[in-house]
């Protein structure tokens, strides 16, 4: 084409052209949007019952092995305890004072979980189990983690 004024129409024939494909190829891609805003749930801090629970940091190791406890395939199906994420987190402690203080640590790991939906008491127990959508955003930074894998949506 040549540069001028009398062919505008046939340059924007063909610029619109371009950007319907250009918009069709994008919408095949996945949106990660879903994943990203389940991040920011888990990242961001919550306030339950006028209590502030900090939120948890994906990338950080301490983090990472809680989940990975939590997700164990040996508590999938009577739930867990506390003193089991204990067990696997921490060596045990003959000192009954340090026992006590690595417990209370593990309860307000485990109510952080609670809060945000990924973990949910079984009624009429002192055990917790895994909600669904804590196994989807869990495992799915546990993947992420080890092996470098895209967040499932």
């Amino acid at each position: 084409m040549n540069k001028g004024v009398t062919n505008l129409p046939s340059y924007q024939r063909v610029c619109r052209a371009a950007n319907d494909r250009y918009l069709n190829a994008l919408s095949v891609v996945n949106d990660p949007t879903p994943a990203y805003q389940q991040i920011a749930d888990l990242t961001d801090s919550k306030v339950s019952g006028g209590r502030r629970f900090s939120g948890f940091n994906p990338a950080r190791r301490d983090d990472v092995r809680l989940f990975q406890a939590v997700l164990s395939g040996v508590y999938e199906l009577r739930g867990f305890h506390n003193s089991d994420i204990r067990k696997s987190l921490v060596r045990d402690s003959r000192d009954p004072s340090e026992r006590r203080r690595q417990a209370n640590r593990v309860s307000r790991m485990l109510k952080r979980l609670h809060v945000r939906g990924l973990i949910a008491k079984i009624p009429r127990t002192r055990r917790w189990r895994v909600t669904e959508r804590g196994q989807i955003l869990l495992g799915s930074i546990v993947r992420l983690h080890y092996h470098g894998l895209s967040l499932v949506a």
